[in-house]
């Protein structure tokens, strides 16, 4: 009987204490999404932070997949499409706006295999400056346009390290709360 309450008090705990967000099995899935499809649209949209410094002119490139090992690497990502910048904002020398501006949200494209759960996602920022984005979040273009989200929210809120893969990966590892640096062989 011991034995048996130790054991449910353990189950209880654990249950408790991992937040309910992070189980794949709570990801938004999208209706429209079908898995006879080979490739899907996607945008991601990434917020960067208001903090001192917080924007680059570096290279990011971002890497997201899902629990069942679908991945899609964007190196670097380009053209960005400017959703907010605060009251005032210009735009800094006379070439086009290369995103991850100070308290801007810029949104990118990419395109790869279906998913229905996004669940693990890194940037990697190339060059001198430092970068700390807000948040980040995946979100897929279904039939006739309309953006779903098939993501989490990645709260960032740091400065991203350089030259390092540096994000969440909630699909295998439920004890990586706070972003970290991964290492993917060849990248």
């Amino acid at each position: 009987m011991k034995r048996t309450s130790f054991v449910l008090l353990v189950i209880s705990i654990l249950t408790t204490t991992i937040p309910s967000h992070v189980a794949t099995e709570n990801l938004p899935i999208s209706a429209n999404l079908q898995e006879s499809q080979k490739n899907c649209s996607y945008s991601i949209e990434i917020e960067t932070t208001c903090a001192a410094s917080a924007d680059t002119k570096g290279h990011v490139s971002v890497r997201f997949s899902d629990s069942s090992g679908n991945l899609i690497i964007v190196k670097p990502l380009k053209n960005p499409k400017l959703l907010y910048a605060p009251k005032g904002f210009r735009k800094h020398g006379t070439g086009s706006y290369g995103g991850f501006g100070r308290c801007s949200v810029d949104m990118f494209e990419a395109s790869g295999p279906c998913m229905q759960g996004v669940c693990s996602l890194y940037f990697k920022k190339v060059g001198s400056d430092d970068w700390r984005p807000g948040w980040v979040k995946v979100l897929h273009k279904v039939g006739d346009g309309h953006l779903v989200p098939v993501s989490y929210v990645f709260y960032f809120r740091i400065f991203v390290p350089g030259n390092v893969w540096y994000g969440f990966d909630y699909c295998h590892s439920k004890e990586r709360f706070m972003p970290h640096v991964a290492s993917f062989g060849s990248d």
